[in-house]
């Protein structure tokens, strides 16, 4: 784990994923401001002609079509692929495009600061996998787009992942593993890296696995926080 660097940027699998991030940006919004529920059927017009002229799409399509799948979460399916049985796919549901978090600075239940909510901002699912790729060596791969599983949704984001050994393990050997990269804990399942402006949210032990020390944060939530939340962050680690 490299926490901060660009070392792992030029990996192929993010540079398919800046690829297709670029390919969006081309043709859709970006950034915080943007409201993607009035947006929803431009954003469906758009993935649905990126999946017509996309091989890969249409190819992954056909192969996870009849595939046995589990829930994994409110967030996504997970499928099972023979050809590939060390990898999982992961495929989340066109009206939730996996999951991002919210930011309350009070905590009146002692759950934390951040929270988990559905998300609707294709550019934010990509850029989590993005940023988790550039902070280590457990590399999750783009694999398409694929249309919707119910009439009248939007397509979805399919990518996976290697197999990783071990049981979940503890919020102390999380903690401790985080903290070797200059992670520093800023609340229940979150951490932040002050030099890389990096935040990790949802970092629970259902989410990442410590294999000989080093910590593969496979599922947790990666972002660049800004404003309100850049400067509460900072805070917390002073």
């Amino acid at each position: 784990m490299d926490s901060g660097s660009s070392s792992q940027d030029s990996s192929p699998e993010n540079r398919e994923l800046a690829s297709i991030i670029r390919e969006l940006e081309g043709i859709l919004p970006s950034g915080p401001e943007v409201d993607w529920e009035k947006l929803r059927r431009r954003r469906g017009e758009v993935l649905r002609e990126i999946i017509k002229a996309s091989p890969k799409s249409r190819r992954l399509a056909a192969l996870i079509e009849n595939s046995e799948y589990f829930v994994g979460g409110d967030e996504h399916h997970i499928i099972r692929v023979d050809s590939e049985p060390d990898r999982v796919y992961k495929v989340t549901h066109g009206d939730n495009i996996g999951c991002k978090s919210y930011f309350s600075p009070s905590d009146p239940e002692l759950r934390g600061h951040f929270h988990g909510e559905t998300n609707a901002d294709p550019f934010f699912c990509l850029r989590r996998w993005l940023l988790l790729n550039s902070i280590g060596a457990y590399q999750s791969r783009f694999e398409g787009f694929v249309p919707s599983e119910k009439q009248g949704w939007l397509p979805r984001i399919c990518i996976s992942q290697p197999e990783l050994p071990g049981a979940n393990p503890t919020q102390k050997e999380i903690r401790l593993s985080l903290q070797e990269y200059g992670f520093v804990e800023i609340s229940d399942d979150a951490f932040f890296h002050p030099e890389a402006l990096l935040l990790l949210t949802d970092a629970a032990p259902r989410n990442v696995r410590v294999i000989e020390g080093v910590p593969a944060p496979f599922d947790a939530i990666a972002w660049v926080p800004s404003g309100k939340v850049l400067e509460w962050c900072m805070k917390q680690c002073h």
